[in-house]
């Protein structure tokens, strides 16, 4: 199990096509690819995992790959385990941002307290 932030679109309804969400993350945030719609960067010593998700219009999903899907409604930012005051900034940055480029918002039971 692991601590996560989630990211979504209003009520899951709209969706980003994979491509511009590699290239945000990519070429933006400075993650680097490891798989498909899935994304790591080193932040103030710590890894952070980044996962693009298609999910259905109640937040959930089920997938064996996320390879072939071609739009994600749903991010979740994975959070290292331990995690100081700069770290903690760095992540609220990292979070806003995707927030404002996708107009998305953060999930209640999965945010920050910012």
């Amino acid at each position: 199990m692991y601590d996560y932030i989630s990211i979504h679109s209003m009520d899951y309804a709209q969706s980003v096509r994979t491509e511009v969400l590699e290239r945000f993350v990519v070429g933006t945030l400075g993650f680097e690819q490891t798989g498909p719609l899935q994304f790591t960067k080193a932040l103030h010593g710590a890894h952070v995992g980044l996962k693009g998700i298609a999910a259905n219009a109640d937040g959930s999903y089920a997938y064996y790959t996320l390879e072939g899907v071609e739009a994600v409604n749903l991010v979740e930012v994975i959070l290292p385990a331990m995690i100081d005051e700069p770290l903690e900034r760095a992540m609220t940055g990292l979070v806003m941002a995707i927030v404002d480029e996708f107009g998305w918002c953060i999930d209640e039971d999965h945010g920050l307290d910012s």
